[in-house]
């Protein structure tokens, strides 16, 4: 209340961002409708990425919504506008890259339509993951809108990356466990993966300031964010195992308990990290 009585102007910004929001959150619901076309019209598992989608769009969009307005509102509408725009290419693009190249022994768009929630809720998680780490490059990128759009792409690259890195290690560890979980529609377990998976992503956003510090050398801001993030996926994927194994009780005959336990672990070490670094 304060700004728009020293700022008549500023309710004129705020009303051109939330009109742009609006549009880009409906843009995407209908892009994830057609591209997830359930075979069953109330398909919970369609409705689960679908919201995820959504949900993904709205975390990545608040990096560049927040912070000072552009100079006029025209500016300011393209600016979120095209930056929302670009941040739904990503997610979507980021799904994609999960489905075929991560884990191509899936089929998880196919497995969502036919009405699989464990397949939803994987995708679901990573585009969650990416939103979170879009967020954390906006946050930066919009400062600068020269520099800012490579920084922005090659912090998508970065993210792609290491979640993509940190699936593999999971499909490593549990021995294909993952992928069974899956096919058998085990939703309980694959909580523990995705919020394993979230977290991760929450542990790599909090490594993005490394790179802001360093905002106007962009090689070497780069350089910076891919080598920290690397060492917070490492920290968090050893203090949570560290914590599950000290914590948890070695008695594993409640298997989907246990699993949504270590899951709320996983992402809990997300929200630590990026604070303690901060």
């Amino acid at each position: 209340m304060e700004l728009l009585s020293t700022d008549p102007s500023y309710a004129g910004f705020l009303i051109v961002d939330l009109i742009a929001i609006v549009g880009l959150v409906g843009a995407m619901r209908w892009l994830s409708r057609f591209l997830v076309k359930p075979v069953n019209v109330h398909s919970e598992a369609s409705n689960i990425e679908t919201s995820a989608a959504v949900i993904a769009l709205m975390l990545a969009l608040t990096g560049v919504a927040s912070g000072t307005f552009s100079l006029t509102l025209l500016d300011e509408w393209l600016l979120v506008t095209g930056y929302g725009l670009l941040a739904i290419v990503l997610l979507r693009l980021g799904a994609w890259l999960q489905d075929k190249i991560v884990l191509p022994a899936l089929n998880l768009s196919f497995a969502t339509r036919q009405g699989n929630v464990a397949a939803a809720l994987i995708t679901g998680a990573h585009l969650i993951g990416t939103a979170i780490v879009i967020q954390s490059s906006m946050k930066w990128a919009s400062q600068d809108a020269n520099l800012g759009l490579i920084a922005l792409l090659l912090g998508f690259i970065i993210s792609q990356f290491l979640l993509a890195l940190e699936t593999r290690l999971r499909l490593l560890w549990t021995g294909g466990g993952l992928i069974e979980a899956i096919e058998k529609k085990q939703t309980t377990v694959i909580l523990k993966a995705t919020f394993q998976h979230i977290g991760a992503a929450m542990a790599i956003s909090g490594s993005a300031h490394f790179a802001s510090a360093l905002e106007y050398q962009l090689e070497l801001a780069v350089l910076a964010w891919l080598f920290s993030s690397i060492i917070f996926l490492v920290a968090y994927l050893a203090l949570a195992e560290i914590c599950v194994r000290l914590i948890l009780p070695k008695n594993k005959t409640i298997e989907e308990g246990r699993a949504t336990l270590e899951g709320a672990i996983y992402l809990g070490w997300g929200f630590i990290l990026p604070a303690l670094a901060s």
